[in-house]
């Protein structure tokens, strides 16, 4: 087969910015489209919208050959922890090039800035400002405009391109990185005011607030009757009583301990988890510029599912078939014996180490956690029930 391309998706749900990210790679002349998405729960923290496996249908439909799981707890960490996760799989199935949408869409200043976060200089200026109750985007861009002496033009939704480019040289991957220039709506947009090319945070409220109905004439006309059976998307909120019971209940010193809730945060939320009545008032009661939403819902996942530090910064030990077209059932065959990570389709094929198995049981917990905030409820193991699709 001749070139592959990898990328690193959450397609919450699929939408034109991805379609246009794939077309893209495949006008390239791209012969296998690999991509690695988040299982149940996404980088920002938030339950994805949809079970991983009629996503990745989605994603299919959309363009892509082969859809492999990026697993939790990875897949709901920090942009560096994502990144390299993401990253240390497509090395491992063995794809030519990484493409990857960026709001300069500049790689040269990508990568320049890439080079000055390695530097021992940029990690203590980091540290001072975020010290100094400085938001995190806020300190990293401060932090780099400072070190490199000129004006990089970069957004803090560069961040996670730059994770990308600083996980190929730890990694020593042999991955060319490729980036296009996001096109529409900011990443963050609320409303649908870029026909085009909507947001997936804007399609997801108004999914949330109306209806599927509301957003399907917004989505690529290939994935629409695949999300058409889904009225309402899997929110944390569904789990409110839970979360609101945890941390009214848990010890703060055990709070403390799990991952992204050290440093007095942990003791923060349990203290906010008293006077709050939903999940979405606990996270409001304790952010900070310090603490930013995204890392509280993060903290939740973890404090719930026993995630700690150190789990964070293990290598992923398998990944999941999530969905392949016949393109990409041709590539795993033809290029087996070269794959340098399982791929499992079911509870029976996970490899016997420990590490796996650790694996296994934080996605179980996170799994189970998934179900409940599932606006009909499912039973906790009923994701491994599930099928690859495919075509």
């Amino acid at each position: 087969m001749g070139k592959t391309v990898g990328i690193i998706c959450e397609c919450n749900p699929f939408h034109a910015g991805h379609g246009y990210l794939i077309e893209s790679a495949r006008k390239s002349g791209a012969d296998c489209i690999v991509c690695v998405m988040s299982g149940c729960f996404v980088q920002r923290g938030e339950a994805a919208v949809a079970d991983p496996y009629l996503r990745a249908e989605a994603v299919l439909c959309g363009g892509a050959d082969l859809v492999l799981e990026l697993p939790f707890p990875y897949a709901a960490a920090s942009a560096e922890i994502f990144a390299r996760a993401g990253v240390d799989i497509l090395t491992r199935v063995g794809v030519d090039e990484l493409w990857f949408g960026s709001e300069c869409g500049d790689l040269d200043c990508l990568q320049c800035a890439a080079r000055i976060c390695e530097t021992p200089a940029f990690a203590e200026r980091y540290a001072h400002s975020v010290g100094e109750n400085r938001g995190t985007a806020q300190a990293y861009f401060e932090t780099l405009a400072a070190l490199s002496g000129t004006d990089l033009a970069l957004s803090p939704n560069d961040i996670l391109a730059i994770s990308y480019l600083r996980a190929l040289t730890a990694l020593g991957s042999g991955i060319e990185p490729v980036t296009v220039r996001r096109e529409g709506s900011a990443y963050h947009a609320q409303t649908l005011e870029a026909q085009s090319y909507p947001s997936a945070s804007a399609l997801r409220k108004i999914w949330r607030e109306e209806g599927v109905e509301a957003i399907l004439p917004h989505l690529p006309p290939a994935c629409r009757e695949i999300y058409a059976g889904v009225s309402r998307p899997v929110d944390l909120a569904y789990a409110d009583r839970l979360i609101l019971g945890y941390f009214r209940l848990t010890d703060p010193a055990k709070l403390e301990a799990c991952a992204e809730l050290s440093g007095g945060l942990g003791n923060r939320m349990a203290q906010a988890a008293v006077r709050a009545r939903s999940t979405h008032e606990l996270i409001a009661l304790a952010a900070t510029k310090k603490y930013p939403t995204s890392r509280l819902r993060r903290g939740i996942l973890f404090a719930l599912t026993q995630i700690l530090p150190e789990h964070l910064h293990t290598d992923v030990a398998y990944t999941r078939l999530l969905a392949a077209n016949a393109t990409g059932r041709a590539y795993l065959s033809e290029t087996r014996k070269a794959i340098r990570i399982p791929i499992i389709t079911r509870k029976t094929e996970l490899p016997e180490h420990p590490r796996a198995r650790c694996q296994s049981e934080w996605e179980s917990r996170a799994w189970a956690l998934w179900t409940l905030c599932h606006p009909d409820s499912a039973p906790a193991d009923w994701l491994w029930k599930l099928a690859p699709r495919m075509k």
